[in-house]
């Protein structure tokens, strides 16, 4: 299966744990990470990490800039085997975010968008699946989300999404234009609550550090030491797609994304902590004993 993630390629620098600020003064912390992040940066690089040594390829659609952030992005993504042909190299800098993280495995991201606020993108044929990765994160993507989605059901692809945050508040505004078009909407609780149902299409409700929701099943946590929770959804969705490109159902792919997001956890960072296939399933081994 060839599969194209579209979503924001972001340089990310997280430390921590910081419990709270002081203004104007140093503070030492435990961790510090920097490199690959966005939404589509990290689902791509972790669905490529698990189907390496398979038919099965992922393809990149976003930007960069033509800086050495966005230089180093790229050489991170392809080492993974994400096919970059349909990375746009733009003149300016790479979409950055800098985050803190708390001692209970919470955020907080601040983030300059970078060439991603002018970039525009239509879909390259060849697909057999369209994944949206957070709609909100790319200006061009939240305007024309169901345009893209509608082009790619004409050319027989499947779909799917992921919400993320929408700091505008437009929620229903983008999305509800967007479900009829989806063969599977993936949310956190607290997106989902932003765009309730019915939905026409499978749901999968994420749920942090207690699993996800599969259209109202509950499937099961891995219980892991949460240090920064940030990327761990995209590493989710990411390991479901693998999942499913591999010929899971739905159910059990779920649960594969759900060990791909704890793994996701343990370190600063969204992808340090990822394994390939074989070890991923090595690691789910020991909490079946």
């Amino acid at each position: 299966m060839r599969v194209l993630v579209l979503g924001s390629l972001v340089w990310d620098s997280l430390a921590g744990p910081v419990e709270h600020l002081e203004w104007d003064t140093t503070r030492w912390v435990d961790g510090m990470a920097a490199g690959l992040g966005g939404n589509g940066g990290t689902t791509a690089y972790t669905f490529g990490r698990l189907t390496q040594g398979t038919p099965h390829r992922v393809v990149l659609l976003s930007a960069r800039g033509d800086d050495a952030p966005g230089r180093l992005l790229e050489e991170r993504l392809l080492e993974a085997g994400v096919d970059c042909q349909y990375l746009q190299v733009l003149q300016g800098a790479t979409a950055a975010t800098l985050g803190l993280f708390h001692p209970d495995g919470r955020r907080q991201l601040f983030h300059h968008p970078g060439v991603n606020a002018d970039a525009s993108f239509s879909l390259p044929p060849g697909f057999e699946h369209l994944h949206i990765a957070n709609p909100f994160a790319l200006p061009f993507v939240r305007r024309h989300a169901a345009d893209l989605l509608r082009e790619a059901r004409t050319h027989g692809m499947g779909t799917s999404m992921d919400l993320g945050w929408d700091r505008l508040g437009e929620w229903g505004e983008i999305v509800y234009p967007c479900l009829s078009l989806l063969d599977l909407l993936i949310a956190n609780d607290v997106e989902a609550a932003h765009v309730p149902g019915p939905y026409p299409c499978p749901v999968i409700v994420k749920q942090g550090g207690e699993g996800c929701v599969v259209n109202g099943q509950r499937v099961s946590r891995y219980p892991v030491e949460a240090v920064d929770s940030t990327g761990a959804g995209d590493c989710f969705c990411g390991g479901l797609l693998a999942a499913r490109a591999r010929g899971e159902d739905l159910l059990s792919a779920a649960q594969f994304g759900n060990a791909v997001g704890a793994l996701s956890v343990r370190q600063a960072g969204a992808t340090g902590g990822l394994l390939d296939w074989g070890a991923t399933h090595d690691w789910i081994a020991q909490f079946k004993k």
